[in-house]
């Protein structure tokens, strides 16, 4: 499925509002989106959501043998999936153009710079070393992939723990984490991919730009920096630079927003490791946004109890009756019901047929004190449905007394009597 294709009137309203320094976020042109980074049980497990844009990272290891250009090093594999869950124009189990390109930037971004110690990956030098896969699933997609995957990739990888092992010469013994605990892998740096979109010949620079921000823009700029204030890598995409100007001008502030990711980065990792000792972890639950307009809505459900108050007349709330005599009540907002000890009474302050049992904060049932809930002779049923009277056990016929016709398919019963011993 192809992605929507941006109108006009978008274009030129986007573009008339960088024109007047203005986003249609409300944000300014170096101001980025806000980071979240959520670890799972497991290790190597993160979740990173940069404003709508999410992605679950998964690090996961296996032996096998090296590169034969490379036998004391171990090996490093990066796989981003983008399925129709992220972006309808996203196609399962098929590669787009921008994975392709994503796939490559984080592999220039962590190989490249040597960032990952691959020789600390070593088991035996030539014929076994650790092999390293990271898998990027992006949830939602809204804009600036590669900086939100960068992000991901890199705190799994601080995250992640394989399993010890020893050598005897003759074979490999991979310790459990009961026996031994795992180790981490060694990085030397932290490098994250910051990307700009650059309006009117790099005129206006948009520093975290959104995907209809990326669709407008002239071009595009990615640049991979550390926290040393290094650039590790370099990509450009779109209409030329009229100088190089703008290219210093991204740097000095990619320089900054890589130092706050990457504290940011460090102070999740320390914040797992206290839960994590303190038995108070909940995973990627903690993760689920509770300031939702819809995530306490069911909170709000209740139904108070009080000693001197009467049916409110608005809301009315919603009788269904079901079987036994009992009424269960719901509203979407809180009911006031008048309650004693007899039971409930009403506005002219008599005394009502029924009583009301609390299930839980949320659920109320009337029950009837009489013995039917409807004690109307003349009660007309034709609208709500039939009556149907259920005949005692003494007028039941027996079942010895049922003679089948000799059409019928049926087995002959017999009942026993059960006084008969």
């Amino acid at each position: 499925m192809r992605d929507n294709i941006l109108s006009t009137c978008e274009k030129n309203f986007l573009l008339q509002a960088i024109n007047e320094n203005k986003r249609l976020d409300g944000r300014q042109f170096h101001e980025c989106r806000n980071e979240t980074i959520h670890f799972g049980t497991d290790w190597g497990s993160c979740l990173v959501t940069l404003g709508e844009t999410r992605v679950l990272a998964q690090v996961s290891c296996d032996i096998q043998p090296p590169k034969a250009s490379k036998p004391n090093d171990g090996l490093l594999y990066v796989h981003v999936e983008m399925s129709p869950m992220a972006a309808l124009h996203f196609e399962s189990g098929r590669q787009s153009d921008i994975s392709v390109q994503v796939n490559r930037l984080l592999e220039k971004c962590l190989k490249e710079s040597k960032c990952v110690d691959l020789e600390a990956l070593c088991i035996v030098s030539d014929e076994k070393v650790w092999n390293i896969r990271i898998d990027l699933n992006v949830m939602n997609f809204e804009g600036n992939l590669a900086s939100c995957c960068s992000v991901a990739a890199l705190a799994a990888l601080a995250h992640f723990r394989h399993p010890d092992v020893t050598s005897t010469g003759e074979k490999i013994i991979i310790h459990p984490a009961s026996e031994k605990d795992p180790i981490p892998i060694n990085l030397h740096h932290y490098p994250v991919i910051i990307s700009y979109a650059l309006f009117n010949n790099g005129n206006h620079i948009v520093s975290d730009p959104t995907a209809l921000e990326e669709k407008v823009a002239d071009s595009l700029l990615l640049l991979s920096v550390n926290s040393y204030r290094e650039i590790c890598g370099m990509h450009f995409e779109g209409a030329p630079l009229p100088s190089s100007d703008v290219v210093i001008k991204c740097s000095r502030n990619a320089v900054n927003t890589a130092t706050h990711l990457v504290k940011q980065i460090k102070k999740a990792l320390s914040d797992d490791l206290e839960k994590r000792s303190r038995a108070s972890f909940g995973g990627l639950s903690d993760s689920l946004d509770l300031n939702h307009i819809f995530s306490r809505i069911e909170e709000n459900l209740r139904i108070d109890f009080k000693r001197e108050c009467s049916w409110r007349d608005e809301p009315t709330p919603d009788v269904k009756p079901d079987i036994g005599g009992v009424i269960k009540m719901e509203s979407d907002e809180d009911l006031n019901l008048d309650i004693d000890s007899d039971g409930i009474s009403d506005s002219d302050g008599e005394d009502s047929k029924y009583s009301v049992k609390s299930v839980n904060q949320k659920t109320a049932e009337l029950i009837s004190k009489g013995p039917d809930l409807l004690d109307n002779d003349d009660t007309d049923m034709s609208d709500n449905g039939e009556v149907i009277e259920v005949p005692p056990k003494s007028d039941a016929k027996n079942l010895e007394e049922i003679e089948l016709s000799g059409d019928s398919e049926e087995e002959d019963v017999v009942v026993l009597d059960s006084s008969i011993k």
